[in-house]
């Protein structure tokens, strides 16, 4: 699958497999990541993979949405290392949570790419994340992604891929020399 058929193709995954996945599918998935573009070349971010069930089990709890990740057979917590990146954007926020959400992002194409679903979670409990998995001050969790096989269907009902329905049209979000809305 080539990247437009990855993007095009992507869906938020609400249900999976119980069938592991392979740790080669994991280490290209995050091969994938670790070969995302940052700011200076710092690649500020840690991944940390959850296959303990208990763990998972703790890491739900953590999570609003946290079904989700104590039935996925593996979930990858991706950090920030803070102390990383001194670098802002415009001057007014660390670069570090983008080049973090870039490393994601291609992650999760990687992983469609292999037939892999995964989902993004932010909405948890950071202190929890933190204490499930011993992480030290100065490394910030920026996303929970469940990860494995997608169940029949993905948990969705069926409809047209993400850039038919409910996208905005390009006229709404592209302009040429100049910010015009």
């Amino acid at each position: 699958m080539d990247v437009i058929d990855a993007i095009r193709s992507y869906r938020p995954c609400t249900q999976y497999q119980s069938r592991p996945v392979p740790p080669e599918l994991l280490k290209t998935v995050l091969s994938a990541a670790r070969l995302a573009p940052s700011q200076h070349n710092l690649q500020p971010w840690r991944f940390v993979v959850v296959r303990d069930d208990e763990q998972k089990r703790l890491l739900a709890q953590a999570c609003v949405r946290g079904k989700i990740v104590g039935e996925a057979p593996a979930v990858i917590v991706a950090f920030s290392v803070e102390e990383d990146v001194a670098v802002t954007i415009g001057g007014f926020i660390s670069a570090y949570p983008l080049d973090v959400a870039v490393a994601i992002h291609t992650l999760r194409l990687a992983a469609t790419s292999e037939g892999l679903g995964t989902n993004w979670l932010i909405d948890f409990n950071t202190e929890k994340v933190r204490n499930v998995l011993k992480v030290p001050e100065g490394i910030h969790p920026i996303a929970i992604i469940p990860i494995g096989f997608p169940a029949e269907n993905n948990g969705h009902r069926a409809s047209p891929l993400p850039d038919v329905e409910g996208r905005k049209s390009p006229d709404e979000v592209i302009a040429y020399d100049s910010y015009p809305w």
